[in-house]
């Protein structure tokens, strides 16, 4: 028995289907554009008005003493960095894609000052799944900034990367508690800013 060929109706109806899907993606598309426009607008005005507060703190200012003049130079950069991503994510095609992560830039801290490291090793010296022998492959290195005796240096921890011979599973120390997710500040280099500003009433440019 001879298959039956699609009649123009069922012809009609895919076309139909496929019109509609192709719709409703350029109305998705339409408003996250409009939505990305509108962010940035918002953020280019925040910049603007921003910038005028600056200029009108640069002719009130006296040379460095002026905190509140650091302080809307550090926002501005951090809008004017969020504005170019958001730009940068505009330009990119819709990708479903969960496994990708955007990696976020990394401020290096001053290599004039003397540094600390710190190895942390994983706490067995083969592989807890199997037992296997351990072989190096690579390691994590982070740093903070710490304050030892009224002297600044950058504390350097070093998590060495193994993985195992036989069943080539990755074994690293883990990573050590931070006061501030994904900051640069050690608990003791904290702990001195905010007594110096909070307890000593100091400017933060005098805390440094």
């Amino acid at each position: 028995m001879s298959e039956q060929a699609p009649s123009i109706a069922d012809f009609l109806a895919r076309i139909a289907f496929l019109e509609a899907t192709v719709s409703a993606r350029d109305i998705t598309i339409a408003e996250r554009d409009e939505q990305l426009r509108r962010e940035r607008a918002e953020a280019a005005l925040r910049i603007q008005r921003l910038q005028l507060q600056i200029d009108r703190f640069n002719r009130r200012a006296f040379g460095r003493s002026s905190e509140k003049l650091g302080q809307m130079h550090l926002e501005l950069e951090d809008l004017e960095t969020d504005l170019a991503v958001n730009e940068a994510d505009a330009e990119l095609p819709i990708v479903a894609d969960t496994d990708k992560v955007r990696v976020l830039p990394v401020r290096k801290l001053n290599p004039d000052l003397p540094r600390k490291r710190i190895v942390r090793e994983p706490s067995c010296a083969c592989c807890p799944g199997c037992g296997g022998d351990l072989r190096a492959m690579g390691q994590d290195s982070e740093e903070m900034l710490d304050l030892v005796a009224q002297a600044w240096q950058v504390m350097e921890t070093i998590r060495p990367k193994y993985s195992c011979r036989t069943c080539d599973k990755i074994i690293q120390a883990p990573a050590p508690a931070k006061p501030i997710a994904r900051g640069k500040l050690s608990y003791a280099a904290l702990a001195h800013i905010m007594m110096a500003k909070w307890g000593y009433h100091l400017p933060f440019y005098r805390v440094c």
